[in-house]
């Protein structure tokens, strides 16, 4: 069994596990930040779906392993869907492969997180 490093008193144990917790959400915050104007529209073009069409969406926040998005998408969205995803005022060839990896969907929009795939060798 691993070695969890925790104290033995479970209130102690408790207190030790939720500074641990905050640590990790800080570090998510700070990796991620929001799009400069210029970058914060983008075109996702889901693959492996015949028929699909391209959409327009607003890049909400990016971090080095992915990027949350909004958009008002007919076609619902959803988790394992595998997107190439281009930035306003960036050449098509700069399209970055990602996968779906949460939905929300909200009555008007759909806001959903991508991670990047890792780039083939």
């Amino acid at each position: 069994m691993a070695q969890s490093h925790l104290p033995s008193d479970p209130l102690a144990a408790h207190v030790v596990v939720m500074q641990r917790a905050q640590q990790v959400m800080e570090r998510r915050s700070d990796e991620r930040r929001k799009p400069l104007p210029e970058h914060a529209e983008a075109t996702v073009s889901f693959t492996g779906r015949p028929g699909s069409a391209s959409i327009q969406a607003e890049v909400l926040d990016v971090s080095s392993g992915g990027m949350r998005l909004a958009a008002f998408a007919h076609a619902e969205i959803q988790i394992g869907d595998s997107c190439l995803i281009t930035l306003a005022g960036s050449p098509a060839q700069a399209a970055q492969k990602a996968t779906v990896r949460w939905v929300k969907p909200h009555p008007m929009i759909q806001v959903f997180g991508v991670q990047f795939d890792a780039p083939s060798s």
